[in-house]
């Protein structure tokens, strides 16, 4: 398979600053902010990052949060959902996920107001959608809950490290059309946001971007598609010419077979960037269908790394044209 000729390695003008070695985009999935534990091991593997690098991190929903929000629009399509016991649960799981913030009373307190304003306009949302024909835009809204929970989660936690850090809703980043479930991206005008947003952080400064979002041109919350964060960090990345993606999830790297299933799958040390691009195109990579494909334009290495045992290798996808070893 052939990469579009948008997407080919030399052809990256529009898609990517001049590389900046300074630079790193770190993708955080839902497994690897699972719970409060994990969620403090993510703040301290970014704070460390910040020893050397400019950082800006993509984070996902918590693990099952975004299934739950898809299981509770399916439930509201049948006439079955209990609004206030789904809002109950979000509360639960967040305020559970909250306690990573420890004594930090005034952060906490802070994420908490956040928690409430951002499940009122989930029940707002899904209150219109019982009483109205339900539109795909409202469940762009409702699947995006889980991204704008965490995303102020982490940023709190990097805030009581000492890190400069935010939440950034990517709905102000990421411009797409108005198909909503499964977006199509505008390149240039989000490459124009995205460039223009970052020249104005500090270099000290964590912004924590939310994965899967992003808008259209009137500001309507759309969505990437499942496994979308992946195709978030690589726009990122690629856009701002990011000396490399490192995309941390829970096993250590990219293996012949799932290594929890079969004892004797094998870790890739590296693979060519190209051809994991058509791989994936072919779905044997599990991320989503264009994850890689602004990397592959830009020429930008993705080094996939275990939350759970950081110490290890992983596996680095290198571009066609980069030599095969690479210490990081």
């Amino acid at each position: 398979m052939d990469c579009p000729e948008r997407f080919r390695a030399g052809n990256t003008q529009s898609l990517a600053f001049q590389r900046d070695r300074r630079l790193k985009v770190l993708k955080f999935g839902g497994t690897s902010v699972g719970s409060a534990a994990l969620i403090a091991r993510v703040a301290d593997l970014i704070t460390r990052a910040t020893a050397t690098h400019q950082i800006v991190v993509v984070v996902s929903a918590a693990a099952g949060v975004t299934n739950e929000l898809v299981n509770a629009w399916d439930a509201l399509q049948q006439g079955a959902l209990d609004v206030p016991a789904l809002l109950a649960r979000m509360r639960q799981r967040h305020r559970t996920l909250a306690h990573v913030l420890g004594h930090h009373a005034a952060l906490r307190r802070g994420y908490l107001a956040t928690l409430e304003e951002t499940l009122s306009q989930l029940a707002r949302v899904l209150r219109m959608a019982q009483s109205q024909n339900a539109k795909p835009a409202w469940r762009d809204e409702v699947l995006a809950t889980g991204e704008r929970l965490m995303a102020p989660l982490l940023a709190a936690t990097l805030k009581a490290r000492g890190v400069a850090a935010f939440a950034q809703d990517a709905t102000t980043l990421i411009c797409t059309d108005a198909r909503h479930g499964e977006a199509n991206v505008n390149l240039e005008a989000t490459r124009e946001r995205v460039q223009q947003w970052f020249a104005r952080l500090g270099k000290q400064t964590v912004p924590v971007v939310t994965g899967f979002i992003g808008a259209t041109p009137e500001g309507q919350t759309t969505t990437l598609g499942r496994g979308g964060s992946d195709y978030s960090a690589a726009l990122l990345a690629a856009m701002l010419g990011a000396e490399v993606l490192e995309r941390w999830t829970d096993v250590d790297g990219l293996y012949t077979a799932d290594p929890r299933k079969n004892p004797e799958a094998r870790r890739y040390q590296t693979l060519v960037l190209e051809e994991a691009w058509a791989w994936n195109h072919a779905g044997k990579l599990g991320m989503h269908r264009k994850a890689l494909d602004p990397l592959v334009a830009a020429g930008i290495p993705v080094h996939v790394r275990s939350t759970l045992a950081p110490e290890q290798p992983g596996t680095w996808l290198l571009p066609a044209d980069t030599p095969q070893t690479l210490v990081g």
